[in-house]
């Protein structure tokens, strides 16, 4: 961490001295008022484009947090009616039976996708 905070430091520290650099440049070439100026307004104008992106990035995050929301809402929602419904599938005319044959089927289909996915060696 200090190490980011000292290189941190540092570049700003550089990049200072560069605009000092070109503000020198520019006011050799058009003097200090019109220098100055524009200056101002250049980095007027970088201010304005650094609040525009964090607006349209702290749109999006709200946006993705609240689909997250929603997401965590419907699975909990989900497991409610499931615990809801156990009892009456339990009672029901399979019973056990209605509620495992589901699961059986999904275990076998996920044994049957492990085997037929793995690639043939020919050095085994």
């Amino acid at each position: 961490m200090i190490d980011y905070m000292i290189a941190g430091i540092c570049l700003a520290i550089g990049l200072g001295f560069l605009i000092a650099a070109a503000y020198i440049f520019v006011a050799e070439r058009y003097g200090p008022l019109y220098t100055a100026v524009g200056f101002g307004l250049g980095f007027i104008a970088l201010a304005g484009v650094a609040l525009i992106v964090h607006r349209i990035v702290s749109g999006i995050q709200a946006k993705r947090r609240a689909e997250e929301a929603r997401a965590a809402q419907l699975q909990a929602l989900a497991g409610a009616t499931a615990f809801a419904i156990l009892p009456a599938l339990l009672k029901g005319r399979g019973g056990l039976l209605s509620l495992l044959t589901p699961v059986a089927a999904m275990a076998a289909y996920a044994i049957y996708k492990e085997n037929s996915d793995r690639d043939e060696d020919p050095d085994a």
